[in-house]
């Protein structure tokens, strides 16, 4: 009797320990994956200022942006919440200061913030004087990471915010097709001419083109809108001191409690 307790025990502590050497690897595993999810997380890349979801700054400077939209003469809709859009809107016949967007392929509609719909209103005249009609696009709002000379950061683009639009091809008054992709580099002064225009109007934070991007802007302008940070009130600027403080704070305590575990090994 004895002799088959003592087995029954021996039993129980192998299948024990086969369990807790089948677990260990496991549990491992899933911290490893864990840690490796987190690490993959893109840094935001939004503007300054912003914050997700959208804080009552950015509401305020929305609620703006819609103004000068219409002041500016273009027709749109409110667009429904898209990810990471602050304030959509939608242009249902995709012209901005008399130069129509044309996509390539993609169908309707094109949700995009208030902010690029202004830039490109906004820069509108100034590319029918160069004698642009269309800009014939592929992407506007796209929840994706930065892609520049050749490789893809760890950063959201601003794409993912609907705040750019890449441009392949343009139209001019005659009817003349100008690609990116072979007519830049064999000196083009239509396109040239735009880029030009373009950076110096103040409406575009950053224009990726195959000038200063040969690897991942060879065939397309990349048009950023510019987008100022959003005014504060005072409370909110108190608000705003008193967290970052608390943030720090935080820090500290946290660096202390490393520095102070490193002491203990």
């Amino acid at each position: 009797m004895r002799a088959r307790t003592l087995a029954a025990a021996g039993i129980a502590v192998f299948v024990a320990t086969a369990a807790v050497a089948v677990t260990a690897p496991e549990a491992k595993r899933a911290k490893a994956k864990k840690k490796r999810k987190r690490a993959k997380r893109p840094s935001s890349n939004a503007p300054k200022g912003w914050t997700w979801p959208p804080s009552a700054p950015m509401k305020r400077q929305g609620k703006a942006c819609l103004k000068t939209l219409r002041e500016l003469g273009v027709a749109f809709e409110r667009g429904k919440r898209a990810r990471r859009i602050a304030t959509p809107v939608v242009v249902e016949d995709m012209t901005f200061g008399g130069v129509a967007l044309v996509p390539r392929f993609r169908k309707p509609p094109f949700p995009m913030d208030c902010h690029l719909a202004v830039s490109l209103a906004r820069i509108g005249p100034a590319l029918r004087e160069l004698g642009v009609a269309e800009l014939r696009f592929s992407t506007i709002h796209d929840y994706r990471r930065v892609r520049v000379n050749g490789s893809v950061k760890n950063t959201l683009s601003r794409h993912s915010f609907g705040l750019a639009v890449d441009v392949y091809e343009m139209v001019t008054d005659d009817g003349t097709l100008w690609t990116v992709e072979t007519d830049y580099h064999a000196g083009d002064s239509v396109l040239h001419e735009v880029e030009d225009t373009v950076n110096a109007s103040g409406a575009f934070r950053m224009l990726l083109t195959p000038q200063n991007d040969a690897k991942s802007h060879d065939d397309h302008y990349h048009f950023e809108a510019e987008v100022p940070e959003p005014e504060l009130t005072d409370e909110e600027r108190k608000a705003e001191r008193a967290e970052r403080k608390k943030q720090r704070r935080k820090a500290r305590k946290k660096r202390n409690k490393r520095r102070r575990s490193k002491r203990r090994r």
